[in-house]
Parts: structure tokens; sequence; C-alpha cells
């Protein structure tokens, strides 16, 4: 990433020399590109509890999750403080999740197989949530020991094996064959009837099994189980009706694990949608109805009839 020199700026998430300041798109807040996170906008809330004193390892947190955005294609990545906090909330993946992250980081960089990278690149500290390189080596032990990555040289010179490159189309392909959508919505008792006679029963026409979080029984943390269950659905529904942060981080968690987002938002609602939210294909729908026959046609024309359909059919 060649930056020039005149335009380096310390890195508001990671404090990295190296990010590239662009005009934010509001006016309270920043817009920077980092060569360790990526691509983000923070807000002046954000921008608050970043300057507070956090630690190393609460900002490799953050710096990881803006990292998995932004490899998802999430640009701008939007922070804003309850979204810090969400973060920060979450845990840390396990230290195989993060050797997979820096797997993944490692292929989605290449222009061809078997090229050659450099593991001290300053977006493999933020693809594995790493504080320091010698985790990101350590990492990198982990991957060699299974025969998906090989050292080329001193230096940090590394190739992903072919193990490793089957390995990370088995994780991005790992939720093709689930028949669970996650809901991400406001839970108020107005849109009742939108869940029920719109989103369960587009989802349920199109051959998958709905599941709205607040409808599952768990004794696990509210944040936990989210997670948790947006790693196993095939994909999201995201609707932006009232405009909660909550949807907006789960549909940026699930853009992030590369799932499929369909966008939803009543009419009443769209002039406010953020503008990051504008430029993908929304379904602005008025009737439950309504709804249920858009998405059905959205869900099965983007991701295909799922499989309690196809078992259904006659």
């Amino acid at each position: 990433m060649n930056i020039p020199e005149r335009e380096l700026d310390p890195c508001s998430v990671c404090n990295t020399d190296g990010a590239e300041s662009k005009t934010p798109m509001s006016s309270n807040g920043i817009r920077q590109l980092c060569i360790r996170c990526g691509e983000f906008e923070a807000n002046g809330d954000a921008l608050n509890l970043l300057s507070t004193g956090l630690g190393p390892d609460k900002r490799a947190k953050i710096s990881g999750w803006v990292r998995e955005q932004f490899r998802a294609g999430v640009v701008p990545v939007i922070l804003t403080g309850n979204r810090i906090k969400q973060i920060l909330s979450l845990p840390l993946p396990t230290i195989m999740e993060r050797a997979e992250l820096l797997l993944l980081e490692a292929v989605k960089g290449q222009d061809k197989l078997g090229e050659i990278f450099n593991i001290t690149d300053p977006r493999f500290l933020a693809a594995s949530y790493s504080t320091e390189y010698d985790d990101v080596h350590f990492l990198q032990t982990v991957l060699r020991g299974k025969d998906m990555l090989q050292t080329i040289a001193t230096g940090g010179s590394a190739e992903v094996m072919p193990d490793g490159y089957i390995h990370a189309d088995n994780i991005s392909r790992k939720q093709v064959n689930s028949s669970q959508a996650f809901v991400a919505m406001w839970f108020d008792e107005n849109l009742i009837k939108a869940y029920e006679n719109g989103f369960a029963t587009g989802i349920i026409n199109a051959g998958y099994d709905p599941l709205r979080i607040d409808k599952v029984e768990h004794i696990n943390r509210i944040d936990d189980e989210i997670i948790a269950q947006i790693k196993v659905s095939r994909f999201v529904v995201a609707d932006f009706t009232g405009h909660r942060t909550g949807v907006y981080f789960e549909a940026g968690y699930g853009m992030g694990l590369d799932l499929p987002v369909i966008w939803t938002c009543h009419k009443d609602s769209m002039d406010d949608l953020h503008f990051d939210i504008r430029q993908f294909n929304c379904i602005d729908w008025e009737e439950p109805s309504d709804l249920a026959e858009r998405l059905q046609k959205r869900i099965e024309a983007v991701i295909g009839v799922g499989p309690k359909k196809i078992l259904d059919s006659p």
C-alpha cells in the first residue's frame, strides 16, 4: 500500500503510523485508510472513546474487527461509540480461529496461487487480533504444523500451501449447507406482524428456517449467543426499520464472515438510512404480505432455494 508520506498520520484505532486521512463523511468524524486496520470512519463519540487510553489488547480487538469488515468489502467501516462497546464485549477468537483469520487474510491479498507474502505486513496483526508480532509468528507456527503455510526465508516471507488453500475454501463455504437465516431487526411490538407474516413467512417459503435471537432459549450472554448463531447461519436478513445500532453491528459481522446479507427497511424509515447502507439494494417494504413475497424472491435469486423447500417438494 503506497501512501504519500505527507498524508501519513497515526491511526485512530491502533495508533500505528501510516494511516491516510481522508475527508470525513460527517462533520464530527474522521475517515482513515490504515496499513493495519484497513479503511474506516469514526464519529465523535468513537473518537472520544478511542482517546481514553485503551490498552493494546482492546485496540487489537477493535482493529481485528475493522479488518474483518474491510476484508469483506465493507468500506468504509463505520465506528460509533456504541459499536466500539459492542466490539469490546465480544469474546476474543480462539487460537485456531485467529490462525484461520491470518490464513484468510493471506489468501485474500493474493493475485495468483502460490504468491509469496510477508507475514510482518501490519495487516496480519489486525487480521489475527494480535497485539504484537510474537503472536503472529506463533499463529504462523500453528498453520505450519497443519501443513497450511510454510516459511520461505527469514524476514517474514511465507507461502500458503495447498492444504491451506483448501482449508480457506472450506471456511468460506462452511455455511452453505445451513438452513438457518439470522434475522436482525428491532424487537418492537409494532413489528410483531412484520416478523411473523413478513420476514418469517418469506424465509420459510424460500426453504430456510428463520431465527430471531429473542426467540432462542439459551444461558449464554446475549452478545455471545448472537455471534454463535450468525456463525452457523446461511445468510443474514437485516432490517433497519427504527435504525437500531445492533442491526448495523450484526449485519457488519455477517459480512465479515462473508455471509450474504439481505437489506430491508420500512418505507417510512428509508430517508434516515446511513449513507453506506444506501449503496445496497434494500427492500423498502410497507405491508408484511408484500415483504414476504419480495423477500422470498430476493432470497431465491441471490442465495438459491433452501433445503427445506427442496425436501418438501413433490
